[in-house]
């Protein structure tokens, strides 16, 4: 399947999915099964025919349907917010991810870092707070040595925690309990995208 196919798929199985346990009361049951009569009754055969085929999406979504109602729609709304992050590091698509979450969209500043981490060639920074209270973060593991520039250290936090909890970076400590931070393959799939590499 290419890119585009498999986006538009995923997309369209997570926004039925959305509709499917929102329509349905709280009380009610959401089975596997049932979803897939409603995707009949709604005339969507190619995407159930793609679900039974696929054993590893049948029982995910079995799993997710298995919870309660709100637990399904925070996860498909926290899952929507970060896609649109996620979109928002893309020109092309930075405009419909913030009309669609304003308040989700990678700061300027975590794309470039995401960019440095990147090209340092490293896998791990190293997070090193000073007794000024200033903060760098440091290469460690990089073909040269050296820190990422910080460009905005307010919301140096924010965009950190932000870029963790998409998935593009790890977080572990050292063993002074000091924050170091793991580059991904996310990381790199969405740095030489957004590069048109």
């Amino acid at each position: 399947m290419d890119p585009m196919s498999a986006a538009t798929t995923f997309a369209t199985i997570v926004s039925l999915l959305a509709d499917f346990v929102a329509h349905r009361g709280a009380a009610e049951d959401n089975s596997f099964e049932e979803f897939m009569a409603w995707l009949s009754e709604q005339r969507h055969e190619e995407i159930k025919t793609l679900l039974e085929q696929n054993t590893s999406t049948t029982t995910g979504i079995k799993a997710l349907l298995g919870e309660s109602q709100r637990e399904i729609l925070d996860r498909l709304q926290s899952l929507d917010r970060s896609m649109a992050s996620f979109a928002a590091g893309f020109d092309a698509y930075r405009g419909l991810a913030q009309a669609a979450h304003p308040t989700s969209v990678l700061s300027a500043q975590a794309v470039s870092l995401l960019q440095q981490f990147h090209d340092s060639g490293a896998s791990k920074i190293l997070s090193v707070q000073y007794l000024d209270g200033s903060r760098t973060l440091a290469i460690v593991d990089g073909p040269t040595n050296g820190e990422l520039k910080i460009t905005d250290a307010r919301f140096l936090d924010d965009d950190l925690s932000t870029l963790v909890e998409l998935g593009l970076l790890g977080l572990d400590r050292n063993g002074r309990g000091e924050h170091l931070y793991l580059y991904r393959r996310a990381a790199a799939s969405f740095v030489e995208s957004s590069r048109g590499a």
